[in-house]
């Protein structure tokens, strides 16, 4: 079950990221012959508006192919890729990663506004079935006062006192409806190392606006912190093993799953800001690339050479997916083969 929601999760993060190269090339008059899901042998699909919709058998990506996109542009058809100004292929190009950024923003907004904005408050708004803090006896509302006669006024010192857990029992103190409670948990470690009793924090739920505005608020950070881990990546500041790919992916939101519709919702969020940064980059074969020779030509007032531009995305192509196999042996032992 975990697995198909993690596919599920996944494959809408691929369409919403092609529906944004598909919806601007039909915007600027450029003919779609094909808006793919996944790669490889097609196993279902049907016709509409002249475009054929598929869905093929690796779950990998997708792709949008558009009239003249890689023939020679001296030929430019009606309705062709080519036969655009570069500033609307540019658009076209961009609006993948750009629906990738606004995919995410939503799922923000429908996180504070729907499911609510987690408070900084020892009160706990929901008990994980199963876990520590259930067999113990805690319930969604009860104010944590103590643990281990230790005060606390945060939920971050309710998450610090669990992380200092030592292999005993903690003692929580509780307000339950004016009624003061001692309860005992015994803290569990997750496979990933993190000390966890299931308990979540309460929330408020925010007005459309200030979902908005919190929404926004919350990609930018996220952003940050990708383009920040991606520069110690490349500077060696962390470790290249912290790279995953598809089936890390999953896998990932599998685990999210576990702990709830907010948890997957927040990764779901984290993984399309991620796709949009990666196809921003200027590599080729990615979108990244792609804007960079469209800018050139914009400047230069005439396109590269049609032929050398499409043998640095085909090799770009064929690195991409020898890197794609390799990180999928890795997530394979790491994820599978355990």
């Amino acid at each position: 079950m975990f697995v198909i929601i993690a596919l599920l999760v996944f494959g809408v993060i691929i369409l919403v990221h092609e529906l944004g190269h598909f919806l601007a090339a039909r915007r600027v008059g450029i003919e779609v012959e094909e808006f793919a899901i996944g790669f490889g042998p097609r196993i279902a699909g049907f016709k509409a508006g002249g475009t054929n919709f598929s869905v093929r058998l690796l779950p990998l990506g997708g792709y949008v192919r558009m009239l003249g996109e890689e023939g020679d542009q001296q030929e430019k058809p009606e309705g062709s890729f080519s036969s655009k100004t570069p500033l609307q292929r540019m658009l076209v190009i961009a609006s993948g990663p750009i629906m990738n950024f606004l995919f995410a923003i939503l799922v923000f907004v429908l996180i504070f506004g729907v499911v609510g904005l987690p408070l900084n408050e020892p009160v706990i708004g929901d008990v994980l079935a199963g876990s520590p803090a259930d067999g113990a006896g805690f319930l969604a509302g009860d104010v944590v006062l103590e643990i281990d006669s230790q005060p606390l006024s945060t939920w971050v010192d309710l998450q610090q006192a669990v992380a200092d857990y030592s292999d005993k029992p903690l003692n929580v103190v509780i307000d339950r409806d004016g009624e003061i409670i001692t309860l005992n948990v015994t803290p569990r470690v997750t496979d990933d190392g993190f000390t966890q009793i299931g308990v979540a924090p309460a929330t408020r739920r925010l007005g459309v606006f200030a979902s908005i505005q919190e929404g926004i608020r919350q990609t930018y950070e996220m952003t940050v912190l990708v383009l920040q881990s991606l520069y110690q990546i490349v500077t060696g500041q962390l470790p290249a093993d912290d790279l995953t790919g598809p089936i890390g992916i999953i896998y990932f939101v599998g685990e999210a799953a576990r702990a709830g519709l907010v948890n997957v919702l927040s990764l779901a969020a984290l993984i399309s800001v991620n796709l949009g940064l990666l196809n921003l980059l200027p590599i080729p074969a990615l979108d990244g690339s792609k804007l960079v020779f469209l800018g050139i030509e914009l400047v230069r007032k005439k396109p590269l050479d049609p032929q050398k531009e499409n043998l640095v995305h085909l090799v770009g192509f064929a690195l991409l997916i020898s890197l794609m196999v390799f990180v999928m042996y890795r997530d394979i032992v790491r994820f599978l083969v355990r």
